[in-house]
Order: structure tokens, then sequence, then C-alpha cells
């Protein structure tokens, strides 16, 4: 690989990690406001369920029907390890804490939470190496991003009381340990890329794990609150499962190239920028929106363009897929 194809692969990998944070911030939001139409559970099963039928799509392709039998290859080869396949899991009860968390919360104090989980498990995620880049050590500049990040978090977290707003502890607690098996999923879903060389494949396979686990978890719910209604929503809150669809992609191929650490650093950036434009524009959240929250925003950008430049130094190319 050349200097110039790997720099221009290093651009491209870092812009994918920031469309992923933005993608997440929208799609929380879509799925706070659809939740509150038909309920949480409802809301994530249609996610998934609407995500998995357009990517069953794709299976009348040859050609990718190709790419995703080489993951049952990859298992008996042992390139693959069966709970590698379980990145969906996480996928899918994100989405449904998504759909929970962010009425009571907001946007940006659910994105706060997931953002501190998955700062405290990407450093072992890349020193474990569980992702395709294999292992990172635990360089200075690398751990003192993940620091910097977390003080962020922790500030804005606090934020939750300006304005006399009320920060929800369970809804935060969940999206908590949600952002732990965050960068696991990352690690598992580079894993996948790689084997499928296709990230749509990645993707399928997500959202088929993600809809089986929202299924077994959410169905006595579902069926206690009885057929949901749903006249009376605009059309774009219907296109969570979309923006999942590509959320996934775009990671499972960026993860390749960075490595999970700055993949969520990267993402910290745009999930925090469109997370606190999407709060100002609604009333109930606009009062959670103060000094500190802006001063934790500043830290997670400072950190992850701490950590961009510190990848730059010590990366090195991975083999070319044949």
């Amino acid at each position: 690989m050349s200097a110039s194809t790997s720099g221009r692969t290093l651009f491209l990998a870092l812009l994918a990690a920031f469309t992923c944070g933005a993608l997440l911030a929208i799609q929380s939001r879509i799925h706070g406001i659809l939740a509150g139409g038909i309920g949480t559970f409802q809301t994530a099963w249609w996610s998934f369920g609407s995500g998995a039928l357009l990517l069953c799509l794709f299976l009348l392709a040859p050609r990718y029907r190709e790419h995703v039998a080489r993951i049952p290859a990859a298992l008996r080869s042992g390139g693959l390890r069966w709970w590698q396949l379980l990145g969906g899991v996480c996928g899918g009860l994100l989405v449904a804490v998504q759909a929970y968390a962010v009425p009571l919360v907001g946007v940006a104090a659910f994105l706060i939470a997931i953002v501190g989980g998955q700062v405290v498990s990407a450093l072992l995620v890349d020193k474990w190496g569980l992702g395709p880049a294999g292992a990172k050590a635990l360089s200075t500049a690398r751990v003192l991003a993940a620091a910097v990040a977390a003080t962020g978090v922790a500030i804005a977290a606090t934020a939750g009381g300006n304005g006399g707003g009320t920060f929800g502890v369970v809804p935060v607690a969940l999206a908590f340990v949600i952002g732990l098996g965050s960068a696991v999923q990352q690690a598992f879903n580079g894993q996948v890329g790689v084997a499928a060389r296709d990230s749509l494949v990645t993707a399928h396979l997500n959202f088929a794990t993600g809809l089986l686990t929202l299924l077994v978890v959410g169905a006595v719910a579902v069926l206690r609150a009885g057929p949901p209604d749903p006249s009376g929503q605009p059309w774009w809150v219907w296109v969570g499962g979309i923006l999942g669809i590509c959320y996934i992609a775009l990671a499972a191929w960026a993860v390749r190239h960075i490595g999970i650490l700055l993949f969520g650093l990267v993402t910290i950036t745009s999930q925090m920028s469109i997370a606190l434009a999407l709060d100002l524009a609604v009333a109930e959240t606009r009062a959670l929106i103060g000094p500190q929250l802006l001063i934790g925003i500043g830290l997670t950008v400072l950190a992850a363009c701490g950590a961009a430049l510190a990848a730059n130094r010590e990366r090195r190319p991975l083999p070319a897929a044949r």
C-alpha cells in the first residue's frame, strides 16, 4: 500500500467514523419520537425488522449470496468463532434502550452514557486485539486521549441539573452498560467484515441476530400492549432501520483501518455535536444545555483529534484482502 493510498484510506475511515456518530444521534432522536407513539419494543422491532427485510433483497444477487457463504466457510476453517457472530445482540439492545431513554433524558445525555461505556471498554478491546486491526499497545497518547474523553463525558454527564432538568439514573445506567458492549460489537463486526469482505453482510448478520434478540426479550411487553397505532407519525420516523444499515456497514469497514478506540473517539465528535443540535431544537431537552455540557463536548472533540494524530503515527497497514 503506497503512502498516498494509506493516507487516503485513513481519511476515508475517519470520515466514515464521523458519519457513524451523526447517524446514531439522528437515529436516537427519531426512535425516541416513534417510541412515544407506538412503544419501546415495538419501535425496536420495526427498526430491526424493516432493516432485515431490506437486506434480504440483496440475496437476490448471486454475488451477494457468495459473500454470505463466506461466513459459514470461515467458521469451518476457524477464521471466525461462533461468538464473533453475536455483535447484533448489543445492537438490538442498543435500539431498545435508545427508544426508552431518549424521551426521558434527551439525545445528548443518552449518547454521553453510551460514549462513557464505549471509551472504557475500547482500550481493552484494542489491547486484547478483538478487532481485525489486531492488538494495539496502550501508548501514552492513546491512554491520554481516552482519559480526556472520559473526563469530558464525566463533566457533561453532570449537566443534567442545568436549567432544572433531572438526570434519569436508570436510563443512563442502561445506556452506559450498552456502551460497554458497543466497542466489543464493533470489534466482532470488523472480524465478520474481513471474513465476508462485504460490509453489507456484516449488517445483515447484525440485523438478524439483533432482531432475534429483540423478539425474545420484548415478546411479553409487546403482547401485553396489544397492536400499536402507527397513525399520526411523520414519515421520517420510520427510517431508523435504514440508518442502522448504513451505520453498521460503515463501522465494519472503518474499524478495519483505524481500530476500535479511534473509531469510538471520532464518533464522539459527531455524536455530541449532532446531539447538541437536536436537543436545542426540542423545548423539553433545551433546558439541559449549559456550560458543563459544552465543556464536556469540547473535551471529547479534543480527545478525538489527539487520537487521530496518534493513530496516524502508529498506524500499520493491514494485509490486503484477497
